[in-house]
């Protein structure tokens, strides 16, 4: 099944990987005869929406006595009969062609789904079992959760610039299907950076929260808010029929800001910047659109009028190739000769506490002020970004060599983009700075930026196995963006992946994200890749994910990128303690999670081994000290630890029993999930 998945396309989206599936069902299996799935959607029959095999077009109308729907009210997979004297009608022309077919759900919260895989031989299901199918429903969860979170912005649950690519080539289309107009706005908080840092990151992500949802207070049902990143928005605009419906979208977004934003307890005041340019007056691609709204928006934080928004005019809006933006970046480029400072960031293997890795992270000096890669990176180009990781590689190395003189070793990972990995000039160049230094290459982890095409290219897995002759490691970074890589990491040499932050940093008001950290786990492991997890905040955060199984995490509740010195002060050659309270609730939701799908395992392959008064045990159970915190745990254990011992005992059929076992142990988890919420 995964080597049917790494065929696929990187960019094919969910529905590729589904087709593959259902495809790699009925591959090299003449019983197999018919493969599909389908999406629920209320109100709205069951269509296939990919089918394979014999063509039936059904259209399934909702019943609850119909096996589909029986299937996903239940959640549990189903064999279904073609003779059965009920039948539904829709199955019925196909008796001549199939004996049985196979029902299997699965999907995501808010999102259920249905595969179906029909067989000409009676009893075929019984005969080769449903390990297969179930297969089917656990790549199904996956890669349905990864499109949702790789769509998602996990801040403020708006779409992000992948979901925004698609959509605006559509609502493109749409605009001259219908004959409307098509308004794009750029939008971002003025000064943010300064109130981040002054207010800290907890209240900028407040203020990010707020501001989304202000915007979204009065739009019509066809606009749609998406965040790019940072502080930085775009509002999708449709079906605009003529000038002055902008002017009303725009008013009530003008007055719904024209308020102070409550941080801290206090209030503060702060302004809006907005470019906007409208379609088919801006006659142009998507990405010239996108590109167009934000010289807009540039125009209107660079000149403030009583107009709340600035409109795109190709006569008044600066030219990236203008004067002033030439000259921002030469002064970076200059800075690029002898101005290129390397920090690092530990990372700590939870296991330990100890830290056998760290990343180097360039910075610009500049009159004694150190600039971050967002001040410099986007005014640099391709070469100068190059040049730039090549100058931090070689820092690295001889600070590395440093370390080793002094008895301390460890292994540091050097960021690279992916373009920069098919010229031959930079395997040479990291060949020749180990040689220099005499760096083992094991000691040296490259890591590339994930990215839509990089995996597509014939050459990219010849030159990162060069790298792999050298014995230099590699680490997939920012894990995310282009979900897709990480079923195709068996066709490729990586050691490690990388998780985005945007997947962590909120765990403590979102503990059901670590449902996904806990899937992306066993997915890594079962390639044998380790997982990194970024955005590591807090000890709580911290302690949640080491509960999990994650054995390597970075962030800036261990530290911030910092010197080489305080490196060798602070992190190598001793242990780091982080350890959140005892009465943690996203701990014990963490170690209920893992123990919940570890004894599901032992409960449907060996439930005799099982000791039930030890595995009940208050001591060893998460659930026992919070009893008190949240009253209906106590009687949710209670039947959790009849149905343990119910199966032991044998005394329930293993279909409904762990069909009862899934249903508490997910509202355990939900009821665990809301407190934290609350809490947050």
């Amino acid at each position: 099944m995964l080597q049917a998945l790494s065929a696929v396309p990187a960019d094919a989206g969910a529905y590729g990987f589904l087709n593959a599936l259902c495809q790699s069902i009925l591959d090299n299996n003449s019983t197999l005869k018919w493969a599909w799935y389908a999406f629920q959607a209320p109100g709205k029959p069951l269509r296939p929406y990919h089918e394979l095999g014999i063509q039936h077009h059904p259209d399934i109308l909702e019943n609850p006595q119909d096996p589909c729907y029986q299937v996903l009210s239940s959640n549990t997979a189903m064999t279904y009969s073609l003779d059965n004297p009920d039948c539904p009608k829709w199955l019925l022309p196909l008796r001549k062609q199939l004996s049985e077919i196979i029902l299997v759900p699965f999907g995501i919260e808010g999102q259920k789904a249905l595969g179906v895989v029909g067989s000409s031989e009676s009893g075929y299901f019984e005969q080769v079992g449903t390990e297969f199918f179930s297969a089917f429903a656990y790549m199904g969860d996956m890669i349905m959760s990864l499109q949702q979170h790789a769509r998602r912005d996990p801040l403020t649950g708006l779409y992000n610039r992948m979901e925004l690519d698609d959509r605006l080539e559509q609502a493109l289309h749409t605009a001259d299907q219908h004959q409307r107009l098509l308004a794009v706005a750029m939008l971002d908080l003025d000064n943010f950076k300064e109130i981040n840092e002054k207010l800290g990151r907890l209240a900028g992500d407040q203020i990010l929260v707020e501001f989304s949802q202000l915007i979204q207070k009065d739009l019509r049902s066809h606009d749609t808010l998406f965040r790019m990143g940072g502080d930085e928005f775009v509002l999708l605009i449709e079906d605009l029929e003529r000038w002055a419906d902008l002017e009303v979208v725009m008013e009530r977004i003008r007055m719904n800001l024209d308020r102070a934003f409550t941080v801290n307890q206090s209030e503060l005041r702060i302004q809006a910047s907005i470019g906007v340019t409208v379609y088919p007056l801006d006659d142009g691609k998507a990405r010239d659109i996108i590109h167009h709204a934000d010289l807009a928006l540039h125009q209107a934080k660079r000149h403030k009028t009583a107009q709340f928004y600035t409109l795109y005019d190709p006569s008044s809006i600066y030219d990236p190739n203008t004067p002033q933006l030439i000259a921002r970046q030469q002064r970076f480029q200059a800075l690029l000769a002898e101005h290129v400072v390397t920090l690092y960031q530990p990372i700590i293997h939870t296991p330990s506490g100890r830290t056998h890795e760290l990343e180097a992270l360039a910075r610009l000096e500049e009159n004694g002020i150190l600039l971050e890669t967002g001040e410099f990176l986007p005014w640099l180009t391709a070469e100068d970004r190059r040049k730039l990781s090549c100058a931090v590689l070689e820092q690295a190395a001889r600070q590395w060599r440093l370390w080793q003189d002094a008895g301390q070793s460890v292994s540091i990972a050097v960021n690279f983009e992916p373009q920069d990995l098919l010229l031959e000039e930079v395997i040479q160049f990291i060949e020749s700075t180990l040689l220099c230094f005499q760096m083992p290459a094991g000691q040296l982890i490259i890591e590339v930026l994930e990215g839509d095409e990089f995996l597509d290219y014939a050459s990219a897995k010849a030159q990162l196995g060069r790298l792999k002759e050298l014995g230099v490691r590699i680490a997939l970074d920012d894990l995310g963006t282009a979900y897709a890589s990480l079923l195709r990491l068996k066709d490729y040499p990586f050691d490690a992946v990388k998780l985005d932050q945007a997947f962590s940093r909120h765990l403590e008001r979102r503990p059901r994200d670590l449902h996904f950290l806990a899937s992306m786990l066993e997915m890594a492991n079962g390639l044998g890749v380790e997982l990194i997890v970024e955005g590591i905040e807090n000890a709580e955060v911290f302690s949640a994910v080491t509960a999990l199984g994650i054995r390597q995490v970075q962030g800036y509740a261990i530290s911030r990128p910092i010197s080489a010195g305080e490196i060798s002060q602070r992190f190598l050659g001793r242990q780091i303690s982080m350890q959140s309270s005892s009465s943690s609730l996203l701990v014990s939701f963490a170690r209920f999670l893992v123990l919940a799908k570890g004894l599901r395992a032992v409960l449907q392959s060996m439930p005799q081994s099982i000791n039930v008064q030890l595995t009940c045990d208050n001591l060893s159970c998460p659930l026992y000290p919070l009893m008190d915190i949240i009253p209906s745990l106590r009687e949710q254990r209670a039947q959790l630890q009849q149905v343990i011992a119910d199966i032991v005992g044998n005394h329930l059929s293993s279909e409904y029993s762990m069909e009862i076992y899934d249903h508490l142990t997910a509202n355990i988890l939900n009821a665990m999930a809301a407190h934290i919420t609350a809490q947050s």
